[in-house]
């Protein structure tokens, strides 16, 4: 009998933040209101992670970025000022699932066939937290330095990847990690039980070395009970953002055969 065939993993990238000066002129109508309306001091990282979505979304597509449109819509308010991200793509093909994450230096991005999420944050993040925000009853952080920031990352990937954000309380979820083999348990049923036959595959990212010191990253993703899991995911390709006179490295279109 023959294997299943794995599910293709996520295609993640990652880029440093650029000036939202040196990145407007590439930005669609909707990526410059939706810029318009942060606030100043996120303005760069929210001008990087928005071109770097839709760059990927067209590299993983084989389309050219300005067949592509990325923009939002809350799954409770129907608000498109906020909520999951979405693809829509000109020629009306189907379109990927896609996740952003961003920091003050740093944006990620994860393009997947199903739902997906990805979340970074500083290392600096963890002084912040509360484990009684952070665990589950009697849940333990992840093991070694950091472990509460490690578990908070891992549960708010789970919770973009399930379209609800921090509208669910991460302690309804508890995550386990044995010898590196990470599980996701349900401390409570709701939105994020995933639909039968499926489970979530969470993972750490890793990052380049300097950014191992500072920053934390887990994707998630669904993953079919009958299927095997995916490899662990190579080091996320940085994608250098262009300027407004550059083409985007290595993005000549590819066509999908039909």
């Amino acid at each position: 009998m023959p294997f299943p065939r794995p599910e293709p993993a996520p295609v993640v990238r990652t880029a440093p933040v650029r000036p939202a000066a040196d990145l407007l002129p590439r930005l669609d109508a909707g990526e410059r209101a939706r810029l318009d309306r942060a606030p100043a001091p996120e303005r760069d990282a929210v001008a990087s992670v928005l071109l770097l979505a839709r760059l990927v979304v067209a590299e993983v597509c084989g389309v050219d970025p300005a067949a592509v449109r990325v923009d939002r819509r809350c799954p409770r308010c129907g608000s498109t000022a906020h909520g999951v991200p979405r693809v829509t793509r000109a020629d009306g093909a189907a379109a990927p699932h896609l996740s952003l994450s961003r920091t003050s230096d740093l944006v990620a991005v994860a393009v997947a066939s199903g739902p997906v999420g990805i979340d970074l944050e500083p290392t600096t993040a963890g002084a912040g937290l509360r484990p009684d925000v952070v665990l589950a009853d009697g849940e333990p952080p992840a093991p070694g330095p950091g472990g509460l920031l490690v578990t908070w990352v891992r549960k708010e990937a789970v919770l973009k990847a399930a379209g609800t954000g921090l509208a669910v309380d991460p302690r309804s979820l508890r995550v386990t990690d044995v010898a590196g083999s990470i599980t996701v348990e349900h401390a409570t049923p709701g939105p994020l039980t995933p639909p039968p036959g499926t489970r979530w595959h969470l993972e750490d990212l890793p990052l380049d070395p300097p950014r191992t010191r500072t920053h934390r990253a887990a994707l998630a993703h669904l993953h079919p009970h009958s299927l095997p899991l995916p490899l662990p995911l190579p080091l996320p390709l940085p994608l250098p953002l262009p300027r407004a006179h550059e083409t985007p490295r290595g993005r000549t279109p590819r066509r999908t055969p039909s």
